[in-house]
């Protein structure tokens, strides 16, 4: 009985959802769309690490010589790190502003919130954090494109003309 229950309750937030999308005559970026844009984020995220990178070298180059062997060291940990702050960065600043990634204006689409609004720095910075989410990358390979950080976040990614 309680399982038919949680089944009802699933069923009528999903129609209550599809029916806001409905309502705000928007359609929901699919699996095509939003690999595209994670690939291209992936591009540019790539691109930024090694400039900064770069300037970084550049710094201890010039200023600090002697701790260039920081650069020289395996660090797993430094390396996530920096990943990570480079893509919090780029995400909360892109989509924060304009509500798109570099991905996203590339294949016309954008991220608003489940009641069709622009959202928010702070909706945008959950959403970014929810990135790093261990599997995160193929959680929006479902039947509905709805990745986790979108879930977590209130949000959603669709197309725009």
């Amino acid at each position: 009985m309680c399982e038919s229950f949680e089944e009802d309750a699933m069923l009528r937030m999903k129609l209550d959802e599809q029916n806001a999308m409905i309502a705000l005559q928007v359609k929901l970026a699919g699996q095509g769309k939003r690999l595209a844009n994670f690939l291209i984020d992936q591009l540019f995220l790539i691109g930024l690490a090694m400039i900064i990178g770069s300037i970084i070298g550049g710094v201890l180059i010039y200023f600090f010589p002697s701790h260039l062997y920081l650069l020289d060291e395996e660090n797993r940990f430094r390396d996530y790190m920096l990943g990570f702050i480079i893509g919090l960065i780029y995400y909360s600043f892109f989509e924060g502003f304009t509500g798109r990634s570099l991905g996203k204006f590339f294949t016309k689409t954008k991220v608003i919130t489940e009641d069709g609004k622009k959202p928010n720095f702070g909706t945008i910075f959950v959403r970014s954090l929810c990135r790093h989410i261990p599997f995160n990358h193929f959680s929006f390979l479902g039947h509905d494109a709805i990745g986790w950080h979108d879930k977590f976040s209130k949000t959603r990614v669709v197309e725009i003309d």
